[in-house]
């Protein structure tokens, strides 16, 4: 999957990545792909050791733990809070693959507080 042109709300949520801690047993890479982005296919990436992002950025990892891929609608629901990722996950309109473990600590660290807040200052950055 190609990077496309970048989105800045792809950027911010690579730069937000930053000041969220997770569970420690959170710890792999994970890579989210995203379909139909009006400027084609986006792909992001991040390295999580000990509940914390250790790396983030745009862009494919190389031989990712976990790739987590949603239409870009349903990414933007998800921003928007629209979609609980746990529920994109439960109907299957996040489509995962690898380490479950890894997934489902991803997915308790987007149920936090501060996950929260970070996916509603990202969908504040520009119109769908």
């Amino acid at each position: 999957m190609t990077s496309g042109a970048p989105d800045q709300r792809a950027d911010a949520v690579v730069s937000e990545l930053t000041g969220l801690a997770g569970p420690p047993s959170l710890a792999g890479t994970v890579q989210v792909d995203v379909t139909g982005a009006p400027d084609g296919d986006l792909s992001m990436r991040a390295v999580f050791d000990g509940g914390r992002v250790a790396d983030a950025g745009p862009g494919a990892a190389d031989g990712p733990d976990a790739t987590l891929t949603l239409t870009w609608k349903d990414a933007l629901a998800v921003l928007t809070g629209d979609l609980d990722p746990s529920v994109a996950f439960m109907q299957g309109r996040m489509k995962v693959a690898g380490d479950m473990g890894l997934v489902l600590d991803l997915l308790a660290l987007a149920a936090t507080a501060p996950a929260v807040a970070v996916r509603a200052r990202v969908a504040a950055l520009a119109p769908a």
